[in-house]
């Protein structure tokens, strides 16, 4: 039977995200959810987290919005900062060994201080994906190790379940895939969902196919965050009705 994970990102950032995750999830609509660390409404999520101990929270690792929670002026000089001193999303980061070890220092930070409020960590993923960045890898493997973590997100599905695109452009996806997978398994020791995919993306593909085969998908979401006010209705509304193939709700904890 087909598995699939919800999984609500940015969970601490904003208090109508936190308020909306909650929600559903006692509405039993989502499964998962990711905690910001640096988030400003941090101290609200892990609180009123604890009381879903069947859910699975993992941190959402972050270099993209909010303030950082170390002190490195290789964060200023290297431009992911605003002017205010605040993180930045940024497409394209030149990874100099000084800010590589600098995130390293941040996101240690990050899931120290989840692991602190008394979470059990299930997995970690990242705002904007900037974990899948092949040169954070040793970041992951620093962090996978000292913090025991073996399961994390990967954009790279290990099974097509979308001929989106190009011929060209799905070859290269695919290739981009196979070489992340095998560096997650081999080289960090994790293991991910077989496909992931935005809510949006993953209801319109399983509405419109069945599948047999005993597949784990994520789908992330972003329930309550500014922007994103069509995940809250989808969700609130009948979206297993849409689903074609036989399923049950799973969580990162059954990975």
């Amino acid at each position: 039977m087909l598995k699939i994970i919800i999984n609500a990102d940015d969970l601490g950032g904003f208090q109508t995200s936190n308020d909306a995750v909650f929600t559903l999830m006692a509405l039993h609509k989502i499964s998962s959810s990711t905690i910001m660390a640096n988030g400003p409404f941090f101290a609200d999520a892990v609180t009123r987290a604890k009381n879903f101990p069947h859910y699975s929270f993992g941190v959402h690792l972050n270099i993209s919005q909010f303030f950082p929670l170390t002190s490195n002026v290789v964060f200023q000089r290297s431009g992911i900062l605003d002017v205010q001193g605040a993180f930045r999303y940024r497409k394209f980061i030149v990874p100099t060994p000084a800010l590589i070890c600098a995130i390293q220092q941040e996101w240690t930070t990050q899931i120290a201080k989840v692991y602190d409020s008394g979470i059990k960590i299930s997995h970690i993923d990242s705002h904007q994906h900037v974990h899948t960045r092949l040169w954070m890898y040793p970041v992951l493997k620093f962090l996978c190790q000292r913090f025991n973590i073996k399961k994390i997100r990967s954009k790279f599905g290990r099974h097509k379940l979308s001929r989106s695109g190009y011929f060209l452009k799905r070859i290269v996806r695919q290739f981009r895939g196979m070489l992340h997978r095998t560096i997650q398994t081999q080289m960090l020791g994790v293991c991910s969902p077989d496909h992931f995919a935005c809510l949006s993306d993953g209801l319109d593909f399983l509405s419109s196919k069945k599948i047999n085969t005993d597949l784990i998908i994520e789908l992330m979401c972003h329930p309550g965050v500014p922007k994103f006010e069509s995940d809250l209705s989808t969700l609130l509304g009948s979206y297993e009705d849409k689903i074609c193939s036989p399923y049950r709700l799973t969580s990162y904890h059954e990975l």
